[in-house]
């Protein structure tokens, strides 16, 4: 896992290669609330936050946050991340029926399909600037757009490729980000909902991915291969009433008249900006 000064060469990078318009987040889930302690740029809440809200403040004002559970503004926030335990009339229902569910029953449904970190390991969490942290992080939060997102998959699927698989709880984004991610160790897309549009202020052109850190190393080293072979952000429009081939490179015009195909793989530039 890399260190402190390599976090920062990493995540700079990232944000070259991507254009990122928020900073990555670290998330660290705390066994003793006391270790809050340890961490001396973090800020506690002065009132009760979502936890959506205080990933907007770490990714937007570039602060680090720590939390307990009584700093949620209700339970299911801290519920997620396993802080406390979800309240009855949760999980039979009746609390989405309210609004997201026509039903108690259908409430219901929708509660037992939703992971969540167990009770009882953690007891606090702590959220900070990847690119700042001396720690390592349970999960990476990134946001971006669409093409910044498939960019990401792109880089992960251009070695051990393998296909991935997305969920969507309906209203609770950080359940199928960072729960998902915590149980799956893959990564996790999904849509943020209409909470964290209006508390997270997550806006209509993101979505949100968590990621085991482990894997930031390679998304960073094959997005700079994928930018040789001339895929990068942003992606540049060619065109919807042009020679779509006029625009693709060689391997592609021999796939296109039936010919063998030749010189896929290799790049069509050199990437020196961000070479170690």
């Amino acid at each position: 896992m890399p260190e402190k000064a390599e976090w920062e060469e990493l995540v700079r990078h990232l944000e070259a290669l991507l254009r990122l318009k928020t900073f990555p987040v670290a998330l660290k889930l705390l066994e003793d609330e006391k270790e809050l302690a340890e961490y001396k740029w973090a800020r506690r809440p002065n009132t009760k936050l979502t936890l959506c809200q205080m990933i907007n403040i770490v990714r937007t004002f570039d602060w680090t946050v720590g939390a307990i559970a009584e700093d949620f503004a209700y339970p299911l926030c801290a519920a997620v991340i396993g802080l406390v335990e979800l309240p009855e009339d949760v999980k039979d229902g009746t609390f989405r029926n309210l609004v997201w569910c026509k039903t108690k029953e259908e409430g219901k449904k929708c509660e037992d399909s939703t992971p969540r970190i167990p009770v009882g390991k953690y007891k606090a969490v702590v959220l900070a600037p990847l690119v700042y942290i001396s720690y390592e992080p349970d999960m990476v939060l990134i946001y971006g757009n669409p093409a910044q997102m498939i960019l990401i998959i792109n880089a992960l699927q251009f070695e051990d490729y393998e296909r991935f698989q997305f969920f969507c709880v309906g209203e609770g984004s950080c359940v199928d980000a960072i729960a998902q991610c915590y149980f799956s160790k893959k990564p996790s897309l999904t849509i943020p909902c209409y909470g964290e549009r209006r508390y997270g202020h997550a806006q209509d052109d993101e979505l949100v991915m968590a990621l085991p850190p482990q894997m930031l190393e390679k998304v960073e080293r094959n997005l700079q291969e994928l930018y040789k072979r001339g895929v990068c952000y942003p992606i540049s429009p060619y065109g919807a009433q042009v020679n779509a081939l006029d625009g693709m490179p060689p391997g592609y015009h021999s796939l296109a008249k039936g010919e063998k195909i030749e010189g896929l793989g290799v790049p069509l530039r050199k990437v020196t900006r961000w070479q170690k």
